[in-house]
């Protein structure tokens, strides 16, 4: 298995537009995040990557919402993914829109995630299944230029494990897109039935919808000592 942290160069893609069928893509996340959204309560909701601030959140019950990245459109904050200028503890909810496989670091995105979000928080992700029928086209070297072949593409169980070591609880999860997602292809609705009841492993798409589970501590005082009784056994009591 390679390492996730890498040093070559990756190109993010600032618009949705830039990835084939990115349009379709993001009408089948936009539909995901419209059923799911009213599960999300809180004051403050965090949109990391260009990607993910051109989806919109407005089914949820959050008000403020605002999206970070690097560089692209729509963003309300600019700063590093993998270094959020958060106070810690302060993110009700996350979306990360492929974020993590642009991401040359996708560990410390996810920590600086968990670090931000508060207990009980929820974190929202989608990613491209390099098992799928998206991950065939990395097989001829000269695609792994373009996109969404130049993306990095982390499992979806690579991924909920990562999830678990930092103490999340995957509790929702959908796989779409049986496709090669080349402009030559079409996306059509039979494929898309067909391959949810009987080949979900070989989706191009995964989302899934996690929950950061942290029990608060309670010190526990210790007890005082108690005072030795006055009464003794056979003395009259009042």
């Amino acid at each position: 298995m390679k390492p996730a942290r890498t040093d070559r160069p990756l190109h993010y893609p600032e618009r949705w537009t830039d990835i084939p069928h990115g349009e379709w893509l993001a009408a089948e996340l936009q539909e995901r995040l419209n059923a799911w959204c009213p599960l999300l309560f809180g004051y403050h909701l965090l949109k990391v990557g260009a990607l993910s601030g051109q989806l919109s959140c407005a089914c949820s019950a959050i008000r403020h919402q605002c999206a970070l990245g690097c560089q692209g459109e729509g963003l309300s904050l600019l700063g590093r993914e993998d270094d959020l200028p958060i106070q810690t503890g302060s993110v009700d909810a996350c979306l990360l829109a492929h974020t993590l496989d642009y991401s040359p670091d996708p560990h410390q995105v996810l920590r600086e995630v968990e670090r931000v979000l508060t207990d009980d928080g929820w974190l929202i992700l989608s990613g491209f299944n390099p098992h799928g029928l998206v991950g065939l086209g990395r097989l001829w070297p000269p695609a792994r230029r373009v996109q969404p072949w130049c993306a990095r593409m982390f499992s979806p169980e690579r991924v909920e494990d990562w999830l678990h070591l930092l103490g999340f609880e995957v509790v929702r999860q959908e796989r779409f897109g049986f496709s090669a997602l080349s402009r030559r292809s079409r996306i059509q609705w039979w494929k898309e039935n067909l391959g949810r009841d009987y080949a979900g492993y070989l989706a191009s798409v995964y989302v899934m919808a996690a929950r950061k589970r942290r029990l608060p501590l309670t010190p526990v005082t210790r007890l005082a000592r108690l005072r030795k009784p006055v009464a003794i056994p056979g003395m009259a009591r009042i």
